[in-house]
């Protein structure tokens, strides 16, 4: 297995609300844009999953295969597609994918009796085939949450190879992000998790591997790309 043909997820993922209307994040990709030129540059055979091929105009697009996605679905779809018959050596996993996904949209149709200070509602579902009205005055909406994609890499989709995941956290400590970080390595059968908080997250990641996971590299965010292929390739 070739290390050097490099499967790279990058941006981020919308689960629909109705035809028009969804719920994504506000990760466009480019840092995965970043890493996949970067591996280009060092020779490698890179495939580009993304969200926003604009960001491929940064570097030549003759240089990396691009296949965009949108949707959670979609990001699935092609993923399982790619990884049991691209014949790659390295998966890096840094698109944001959908946590939750719509499971109804409900509206009140009237209040069940009960005591005076919890009444219970009554509510019916909304249907959202085509673009649900904007004449209700409450809606409610009921997610789910969606299977990790990362998970199935190795365990549905049979991957051998060098698998790179990324975990962001909101409002943490350096300590608690790398419990966090090394744990979701470990349930996800990572080679390698790159890890950082959204409030540092121009400024530095830290690199945790499977072989030592008591240890870390600390780096610069710009350095990002070449400190994960020396990891990676080493």
């Amino acid at each position: 297995m070739d290390k050097r043909k490099v499967l790279v997820t990058a941006g981020n993922t919308r689960v629909p609300i109705d035809r028009v209307r969804g719920i994504d994040n506000i990760f466009k990709g480019r840092t995965g844009t970043r890493i996949a030129e970067y591996f280009t540059k060092q020779g490698c055979s890179v495939t580009l999953l993304c969200s926003h091929p604009h960001l491929v105009d940064v570097f030549p697009r003759d240089a990396v295969k691009t296949v965009r996605f949108t949707t959670y679905d979609e990001l699935t779809a092609k993923m399982e597609e790619l990884v049991t018959t691209g014949g790659f050596g390295t998966i890096i996993h840094s698109a944001a994918v959908s946590d939750y996904r719509r499971a109804g949209m409900y509206r009140r149709v009237g209040e069940a009796a009960g005591n005076e200070r919890r009444q219970a509602m009554i509510v019916e579902e909304v249907d959202g085939s085509g673009k649900i009205g904007s004449n209700h005055d409450e809606l409610w909406m009921k997610l789910v949450p969606t299977a990790k994609i990362i998970d199935r890499i190795r365990k549905d989709w049979g991957f051998t190879g060098t698998l790179v995941k990324f975990k962001l956290q909101v409002a943490m400590s350096d300590e608690d992000l790398f419990k966090i970080a090394v744990r979701s390595m470990l349930d996800s059968q990572a080679d390698f998790i790159v890890a950082n908080t959204l409030e540092d997250m121009e400024k530095v990641a830290f690199i945790f591997s499977a072989r030592e996971p008591d240890t870390f590299v600390s780096i610069p965010r710009a350095d990002l790309p070449s400190a994960l292929y020396a990891a990676v390739m080493r």
